[in-house]
């Protein structure tokens, strides 16, 4: 992927941009990269759209800002942000884990500059039901908050980071996974990347969820990732408007890859509907 930087009230954004047409934004989340979104940008350039691929805040090291934290407000911000670097009034906001944690609060700041969301990986946030199966399974979210979490990911070469892949995506083997996590090991070699990466973690609260979003939504989830099945599908519940949810067969975290086809197939039928 080529990329290119713009700025916005001094926030740097890096970005690769590619394709013409109706702007479709695809934000990664952890442990992950613009990379991992290559193949998704190809089929919607060829479906006639274009896609702008941007690193995660944090993620680059000319996208940190000192000072400003990784809350929820903050990362929503950041897309609306990076809309404004590229003068663009809307696009569709598509993000997988943290990306989707994105989607979210931006849909809910600035519903006119949002087109639609696409969320993967990530139910809408009201609907993860907190219980002591769900904790022991999402507990990396403790592990790396704690002032340990650099040293414990960064350990026996990222050892850590491919064990969580392992966890949460067991059926996913290959090339392309192989691919991920070496661009994620490049990624995070860089400490201040790697603890900005973090920086998520440590600067999650509870209480930023949003409520009831009226922009259309397309959410997909997978059947071994670690969160219930049950909480994409009862997503539709927080959508006042169109809401489409589709669960991969098979598929943990990372059902955009794992299920590649479907879900091309199923984000431009949805991208199609849109008004």
């Amino acid at each position: 992927m080529n990329f290119r930087e713009a700025s916005f009230e001094g926030q740097r954004f890096v970005f690769a941009d590619s394709g013409d047409g109706p702007a479709v934004v695809l934000i990664h989340g952890f442990p992950d990269t613009p990379s991992g979104w290559q193949p998704a940008a190809e089929a919607l350039n060829a479906g006639g759209y274009r896609t702008i691929v941007p690193y995660l805040r944090g993620y680059h090291p000319s996208t940190l800002v000192p000072g400003r934290g990784y809350g929820s407000a903050e990362i929503g911000e950041d897309a609306i942000r990076l809309l404004d670097a590229l003068g663009l009034e809307h696009a569709v906001l598509v993000g997988h884990d943290w990306g989707a944690a994105v989607v979210y609060r931006a849909a809910a700041l600035a519903p006119a500059r949002v087109r639609a969301i696409c969320a993967v990986a990530i139910p809408h946030p009201r609907m993860i039901e907190r219980s002591p199966a769900l904790l022991w399974r999402a507990r990396h979210f403790i592990t790396l908050r704690l002032p340990t979490g650099s040293w414990l990911a960064r350990r026996d070469d990222f050892a850590y980071i491919d064990v969580l892949m392992r966890r949460w995506a067991p059926a996913w083997h290959g090339q392309d996974r192989e691919a991920t996590l070496a661009e994620v090991k490049r990624c995070f070699g860089d400490p201040a990347v790697l603890d900005a990466a973090l920086g998520y973690y440590r600067d999650a609260a509870p209480g930023g969820e949003p409520g009831t979003l009226e922009t259309p939504a397309l959410i997909l989830g997978g059947t071994t990732d670690i969160i219930e099945t049950s909480a994409f599908t009862r997503s539709a519940e927080m959508f006042s408007g169109h809401c489409e949810v589709v669960i991969a067969d098979g598929a943990g975290h990372w059902p955009h890859r794992e299920a590649a086809a479907m879900f091309h197939e199923r984000l431009l039928g949805f991208l199609a509907s849109l008004p």
